[in-house]
C-alpha cells in the first residue's frame, strides 16, 4: 500500500507523497479505520511554509525504520494547519496541555475515539539535540498502547473541549499586564525568540488614545521600527518574515505568510495614521509592493512563501559580500553601512542584511529626498540581481481568510500612499464569488473567512461607497450569528488574530453603521492577556465608548473626495466611514438624518461619537481635530 498524498490539494500534503509512510488525511474515516485495526492515530501538523516541517519529513518521516514501526502500529495523518485551522489550534492547545510544546511542525497521539494523550513539536528519527528519537518514542508509546490501554485511557481528552476560563482582570489591568511583557531595549514580547504581534501593538495605540497614557504608543512604534530596521524586515524586497529566532530580530526563519503580512500591514496604517513616522510609511510602501509583485496571481494571493530555496535556508534572502560588490558596483561601500554587513549575522554561511545606519541618520547626513532615493536605488539594484536566484517555493492555494485579511490590508493602505484600488476590490470580489476555505474549493468557511471577507467588505464600502459591499457584509453577519450557535469562536490569538475578536470588531463595525447598541462581554484569560489581545481591544474601546461614525454628505462636489480621505486616514480606535448621496439618507441611524439637511448646498461631514454627532463640518482640518478631541 502507498499513501495517496500525490492526488492532495494542499502543497505540504503532496510534499509528503513519496514518503514510506502510508498517510492518509484527516476524515472521519481515520477514526473508524483506527477502531477497526484498534491502533492509536499518529498525526502530524505541519505547512509547506515551515522549515522544520521539512527536516521532520526529510529526516524522520522518510527515514525507512521510522517509517516501517508507523505504519505496523499506527494510523498516520497528515494535517495542513493551513488547510484545517480549527483542528490544528484544537490539537495546539491539547499538545500545549499534555507537554507544554506547541508550534509545527506538531506531533499527536490520539485514540481511536478521537482523545490526545500525548503530543509533542519536532522529534529526531534517534536521541539527539537533547529529544528523545521517534524511534524510541513509538516503541514505547506501541507497548504501553498494548500493555498499559488503561493508563492512557484514563489520561486522554477531547481537544475540542478544552476550556479557555481563567483569571477575571479588568481590562485596563490586563493592558497593563501586557505592557510589562514587553522587550523595552528590544521592542516585542518576551526576551527571547519573537513574533510580530500586531494585535498587541494596535491595542497598546488605542490605549493611549483613550487613557491618555503614551506608553502604549511609544511601545507600539518602538516595535515597528526595531522589526523595519531588523532582519524580521525583508530589506531589500519588503515584506515581514514569520518570526526572528533571537531577541533583537537579527535571525529570522525566513517563511513569508500572506496572513502576516495582511495584519501588520493593518496595525501599520492605524501606527502612521497616529505618528505619520517615515519608517511606518516606508515599511507600509515596501510590504505593498512586495504583496504586488511576488503575491499576486491574478485573481487571488498565494498563501505563504518557503524558508529555504536550493535547499539552503533563507538562501534567497542571504548575501555574501562578493555578489554585493557585484550588484551594488560604486554603491557597494554606502549599501555595507546602511545593511550593516559588518555587523550582521550569518546563515548557512551567508550574510542576513538588516539597517545599521537607520532612516533618521541616512537623512541627517543626505537630506530627506535624497537618502530615500539613495536607499531604493541601492534596495532596487540588489531586488533585481536577487531575480536571477531560483525564487523559494510559493504555496498558490488561494485560501479565503488570508485573502481576504490582505484586500481590507491592502485597500486601507492604498489610501494612505494613493494607490489604485483595482487589485484589492479585484481579489475581494473574486473572494465573494466563492463562500469556501478555499476561494475555488468547496469547503465549508471557518467563522475566521466568514468574518475576515464582512471586514474585508465594510472597507471596501468605505473606500468606494458601492453599497453592494455593505449588503454581503450584512448577509454574512446573519450567518455568522447562526453559525456561532454551534460554533463557538475561538478566542486566542496566536498570534494571528482569533475568530472571536475578528466577529466582535465586525459586529461592533455593522453596529455603528447601523446605529444599534453594543455591551461588552466579560474576557477571561488563561495565562496571558497578550493571547486575548484582539477581544481587549474591541472590548476596551466598547467600554470606553471611542467609536466614530464619520457621515459625509457628498454633494456633487470635489470637496467630498477631500474630506473622505481625510476621515480615512484620520485616527481614531475604531471608525466607520460612510459618504452617502441626498438619495441614500434612509440608509443612516435616525439621529444623522435628523442633521442630514443642515448645512446643504455643499458637501460636509458629521463626526458622530457613539450616537452624538457633531454640527457639519465642511473642512478637513476640522475632521481632524474632531475626531481627536472626541476621545
Amino acid at each position: 500500500m502507498v499513501n495517496n498524498l500525490s492526488k492532495a490539494k494542499s502543497a505540504f500534503l503532496r510534499e509528503a507523497a513519496e514518503q514510506p509512510i502510508i498517510w492518509r488525511e484527516w476524515s472521519p474515516q481515520v477514526l473508524e479505520e483506527a477502531k477497526r485495526e484498534d491502533k492509536p492515530i499518529l498525526i502530524d501538523v505541519g505547512a509547506v511554509w515551515c522549515h522544520w516541517c521539512h527536516v521532520m519529513d526529510r529526516e524522520t518521516y522518510s527515514n525507512e525504520g521510522v517509517a516501517m514501526l508507523v505504519n505496523e502500529d499506527f494510523i498516520p495523518v497528515k494535517v495542513d494547519r493551513d488547510e484545517m485551522p480549527d483542528l490544528d489550534r484544537e490539537l495546539q492547545n491539547a499538545v500545549f496541555a499534555i507537554s507544554g510544546e506547541t508550534g509545527w511542525p506538531l506531533t499527536v497521539f490520539m485514540t481511536p475515539s478521537g482523545k490526545v494523550f500525548f503530543g509533542g513539536t519536532y522529534f529526531p528519527p534517534d536521541d539527539m539535540y537533547g529529544r528523545i528519537g521517534f524511534k524510541r518514542l513509538l516503541k514505547n508509546i506501541a507497548e504501553v498502547w498494548k500493555n498499559k490501554r488503561d493508563e492512557i485511557e484514563r489520561s486522554a481528552f477531547d481537544p475540542s473541549t478544552i476550556s479557555f476560563g481563567g483569571e477575571n482582570l479588568e481590562l485596563s489591568d490586563a493592558i497593563i499586564q501586557i505592557v510589562g511583557e514587553y522587550d523595552l531595549e528590544y521592542g516585542g514580547l518576551g526576551n527571547s525568540s519573537k513574533f510580530p504581534h500586531p494585535l498587541v501593538d494596535t491595542l497598546m495605540l488605542n490605549y493611549s488614545a483613550i487613557s491618555g497614557d503614551d506608553v502604549g504608543k511609544k511601545v507600539s512604534l518602538f516595535t515597528a521600527k526595531k522589526m523595519y530596521n531588523g532582519a524580521i524586515f525583508d530589506q531589500v524586497g519588503g515584506g515581514y518574515h514569520r518570526y526572528t529566532v533571537d531577541r533583537e530580530w537579527k535571525i529570522p526563519h525566513f517563511e513569508k505568510l500572506l496572513i502576516d503580512n495582511a495584519e501588520i500591514m493593518l496595525s501599520l496604517v492605524k501606527l502612521y495614521e497616529a505618528t505619520n513616522d517615515v519608517d511606518v510609511r516606508d515599511a507600509l510602501e515596501r510590504t505593498y509592493d512586495f504583496v504586488k509583485r511576488e503575491m499576486d496571481m491574478g485573481e487571488t494571493f498565494a498563501n505563504s512563501l518557503d524558508a529555504d530555496s536550493d535547499g539552503i535556508e533563507g538562501y534567497y534572502y542571504t548575501w555574501t559580500l562578493e555578489e554585493m560588490e557585484r550588484c551594488l558596483a560604486e554603491d557597494f561601500d554606502l549599501g555595507k553601512k546602511i545593511f550593516g554587513i559588518s555587523k550582521s549575522e550569518e546563515v548557512e554561511g551567508r550574510k542576513i542584511l538588516l539597517r545599521d545606519l537607520e532612516n533618521e541618520k541616512l537623512i541627517q547626513i543626505m537630506g530627506k529626498d535624497k537618502a530615500l532615493s539613495k536607499l531604493n536605488s541601492i534596495r532596487e539594484k540588489l531586488l533585481e540581481c536577487r531575480k536571477e536566484r531560483n525564487p523559494p517555493f510559493k504555496d498558490i492555494n488561494d485560501y479565503t481568510h488570508p485573502n481576504a485579511r490582505m484586500s481590507e490590508a491592502m485597500l486601507y493602505t492604498s489610501t494612505l500612499l494613493g494607490n489604485s484600488y483595482d487589485l484589492p476590490l479585484k481579489i475581494l470580489r473574486k473572494v465573494r464569488s466563492s463562500p469556501h476555505r478555499r476561494i475555488t474549493g468547496n469547503e465549508e468557511p471557518s467563522l475566521e473567512d466568514m468574518a475576515s471577507v464582512a471586514l474585508a467588505d465594510i472597507s471596501a464600502f468605505e473606500i468606494s461607497s458601492e453599497r453592494e459591499f455593505l449588503d454581503y457584509a450584512r448577509d454574512i453577519s446573519s450567518a455568522i450569528r447562526e453559525k456561532i450557535r454551534s460554533s463557538k469562536p475561538y478566542p486566542l490569538d496566536s498570534p494571528n488574530e482569533s475568530s472571536a475578536s475578528l466577529i466582535s470588531r465586525l459586529i461592533a463595525k455593522m453596529s455603528i453603521l447601523e446605529g444599534a447598541d453594543l455591551k461588552t462581554e466579560e474576557v477571561k484569560f488563561a495565562g496571558s492577556p497578550s493571547f486575548y489581545a484582539g477581544l481587549i481591544d474591541t472590548n476596551f474601546i466598547l467600554q470606553n465608548g471611542a467609536l466614530s461614525h464619520v457621515v459625509i454628505v457628498d454633494e456633487g462636489d470635489s470637496l467630498a473626495d477631500q474630506l473622505q480621505r481625510t476621515a480615512l486616514l484620520s485616527f481614531y480606535p475604531l471608525k466607520v466611514v460612510e459618504r452617502v448621496s441626498d438619495s441614500e439618507r434612509d440608509h443612516l441611524p435616525s439621529y444623522v438624518r435628523a442633521m442630514f439637511d443642515v448645512k446643504r448646498g455643499s458637501s460636509r461631514a458629521f463626526v458622530c461619537i457613539g450616537k452624538s454627532c457633531s454640527q457639519p463640518v465642511t473642512d478637513q482640518a476640522s475632521i481632524k481635530h474632531l475626531l481627536k478631541t472626541k476621545l
